[in-house]
């Protein structure tokens, strides 16, 4: 004896469209939203030392290490007491200065060190390498840059 009874069961399925429609919007939502960060290349010449120029004026020797140590004409001071030792010295604007930089010192280092003394009117800035072994004459250097 079979029993049949009146209603058939519904079998309920879930619908995948809607989930497929949800994961594309936060697809779409989360690539918008998103930034990359692109690395880029700043790209210049250090010249070697006999290419320095000779200055007739007064010339002010300094050396970055990439610690964040600096010397000055043989002194060893902080980067922040650049300022300090400027305002002491009084230098005017013709003083030639040589920086020399350590390869691997940070770029911000010389960045900072380069705004302390254009904010006591030294122009004249000449980048050299510490420390250079290699016999070319003008040697390429490549920066990566990450922006903030």
């Amino acid at each position: 004896m079979h029993l049949h009874s009146h209603h058939k069961k519904n079998i309920r399925r879930i619908s995948l469209t809607p989930l497929a429609d949800l994961v594309f919007i936060l697809l779409v939502f989360f690539i918008l939203e998103t930034s990359f960060t692109e690395f880029r290349e700043l790209g210049f010449n250090v010249p070697e030392r006999e290419e320095q120029s000779k200055s007739a004026g007064e010339q002010l020797n300094l050396q970055l290490f990439e610690d964040g140590k600096l010397w000055i004409q043989g002194e060893a001071i902080a980067l922040n007491g650049l300022g300090s030792y400027l305002d002491s010295k009084q230098f005017d604007a013709e003083t030639a200065v040589l920086l020399e930089v350590h390869d691997l010192a940070a770029l911000q280092l010389l960045v900072n060190a380069m705004d302390q003394l254009k904010a006591h009117a030294l122009e004249k800035i000449q980048i050299l390498p510490l420390g250079k072994t290699e016999s070319t004459s003008k040697v390429s250097k490549k920066v990566a840059i990450k922006p903030e």
